[in-house]
Order: C-alpha cells, then structure tokens, then sequence
C-alpha cells in the first residue's frame, strides 16, 4: 500500500550502518532520538487525563481523484475523557457509531466490513501516539535521515513462515519535533498542516497513501472545544462488545484458508524469474479477503498477481476468545518461481 509496499520506504533513503546517538534539535531545545516519539506525542495528543473535551469531525476522500465515491467518508468525535466519548464513522457501505462511558461501551454497525483504510485514518486522526508509543528511535538499524527539520528512522522485521522468508519494515519521521509520518505494514499515515489548539499542536489533514495513483485525504474541517456536554449523550443503554480488528500470526491466517490454494505464477519479461514478496491481507468477519496491499518484492508483477490470487481465497470465519466473529488482518509472504518470456 505504499510504492511497491505499504510503507514509504523509497522515501527514506538510509544506510545500513551503525546508528548514531546524537541528539535532534527541535528549535532551542535537543530532544534525543530516543525521547523524540514521546515528545512528538506531548506536543500533539489531545486525548489525555486532563485535556479539555472536545468535538472533532473530519471529511475523507481520494486526493487522486476526488470524483470517487469509494473512499468518500465522515469522521466524528465527541470527547470527554480517556473514557467517556462517542464516535460516529460513516461511509456509503459501513457506519459505527461507538460509545465508551466508564467500563460500559455500546455499538451500532451498519455494512459487514470496516475497512482497513478508514480504520487507518481514525486512528491517525484520534489517536496518532498509539503508532509511536514506545518507539525508541535509537534502537534502529538505520543510520537517521536528517534533512532540516526532517528525522526518520527505519526498522526491518523478518516475515514468513520458513524456509521462505522476507524483509519487511517499517519507516518512522519527525519534522519539527511532531510526527510527519507512520508507515508501517497495514498502516501509513503522513501529517500536514499542524494548528494550534488548546495548547496542542494538531495536524488539520493526514494523507494515506494506498497504491500507486491512489492517495486519500482526511480532513480536519471542525474542532472546536466541547462545552457542558450533556451526560445523557454518553449514556450507554445496551451495553455491547465492539467489533474487533486482530492482527494474526501468517501460520494462523493460513489456517483458515478454505482448500489448498496454489499462487500460478504468470511469464515476466525481465526482472527476478526467482524470489520472494509480501503483501498484507484483510479479512472480514465471514471469511472473505477484502483488501490486499503490496509489501516488499523482489519483483512487481508477482506481487500484483499474488494480490489478484489471495483476493479470491475463502477463509473459514476468525473467532475470538469470546466466541465472536472478528475481523483478522496478517503478512502473507510468498516464494516465487517462473520463466523469463520473448
């Protein structure tokens, strides 16, 4: 889901080499490689004990090609406390709207499937720590990327199941001190357009980027301070379990693969005839794949004919602890093989 993977790793352009600890300059002040996540999320959150209530809503399209209706959505969130809001998501297939009130939460769903693109923007709006917390910047592989403001650091992972495994990473930046972008397998998030509000800086549009030609946009179009919030409005009449998105390992993904599927591999025309790729598939809650995106490959066809393959599989439907259907999401990594054509 990035260019030829879903994380923008072209655009980090690092050596392998021995990391540096220096510290990074944000304005007057060094903040190290290891407390720059923490100091990005103190200088943006604005969903923390203490914070003042808010009501946010965002607008959702493609950039690329604002006449698509697929992508089109609407974000909304009523905030009180870590644990009192409600939140509405919509888009023409699928809408949510979510209350948390103390240990109680209700939820009402429309459509059979909550996308991982929409998913991605939530978060990245609502909740952007949650893809940095923890992150110790020092502990990468990578030598830093430093441009002016600009401070990225990238972390490779092994993928598969062996004897067949690949290289996947994730890519982490800071511009300024806040965070310019999160990309990682299943999610990629760019930040643009920072304002200030309540003593926060908050970024008013956040990028996705899909696939080649594809880039969607949330917008930031209202947020304002919330004001003697009415307690009925977070009132929780029939308390229910949320619908759940897990991340599994690939060995427990492919065991619920109905049949034995085999990938044909098509004739290229140049390039690797052998090697190896990843993609990064979703499932929804009957066992159907609905979306797959492109990790790192050794070579671009396989990975689109793979994509196209793993989107017809059938799997048997995930469930959780509970019992309940969920939603699942893994790393599928794959060997290939084939000829070189006229």
């Amino acid at each position: 889901m990035y260019p030829s993977f879903r994380f923008r790793e072209t655009a980090v352009l690092i050596g392998l080499v021995c990391c540096i600890a220096r510290p990074y300059v944000v304005g007057a002040e060094k903040v190290s490689a290891t407390d720059l996540p923490k100091h990005a999320i103190e200088q943006s959150r604005i969903t923390v004990t203490g914070a003042p209530p808010f009501h946010l809503r965002a607008t959702v399209m493609e950039a690329t090609n604002p006449e698509n209706d697929g992508y089109r959505g609407e974000i909304e969130e009523y905030w009180a406390a870590p644990n009192k809001w409600k939140r509405t998501v919509k888009t023409g297939r699928f809408s949510q709207t979510l209350i948390v009130n103390g240990e109680k939460t209700s939820e009402q769903i429309t459509g059979d499937y909550y996308p991982n693109w929409l998913r991605t923007l939530v978060t990245a709006i609502l909740d952007p720590a949650s893809s940095v917390e923890g992150l110790d910047m020092s502990k990468s592989s990578d030598n830093p990327m430093i441009g002016g403001d600009l401070f990225c650091r990238r972390f490779a992972f092994r993928a598969g199941i062996p004897p067949v495994g690949n290289n996947v990473f994730s890519t982490f930046c800071f511009n300024g001190g806040l965070l310019e972008s999160v990309g990682k397998p299943g999610y990629y998030a760019a930040y643009k357009n920072y304002k200030k509000f309540m003593g926060k800086q908050v970024a008013r549009k956040v990028r996705e980027y899909i696939e080649s030609g594809t880039e969607l946009e949330a917008s930031v179009v209202e947020l304002s301070e919330l004001h003697n919030a009415d307690e009925a409005f977070f009132a929780v009449e029939e308390p229910a379990a949320r619908l759940e998105t897990l991340r599994v390992t690939e060995a427990a993904l492919r065991g619920l693969v109905v049949g034995t599927p085999v990938i044909q591999w098509p004739t290229i025309h140049g390039g690797k005839p052998a090697g190896v790729l990843s993609i990064y598939a979703c499932i929804d809650r009957g066992g159907k794949v609905r979306e797959v995106y492109g990790l790192n490959s050794d070579h671009p066809e396989m990975t689109d004919a793979a994509q196209k393959q793993v989107m017809t599989w059938q799997l048997k439907p995930a469930v959780n602890q509970a019992g309940a259907h969920v939603q699942v999401e893994s790393i599928l990594t794959f060997a290939y093989e084939t000829h070189i054509g006229p």
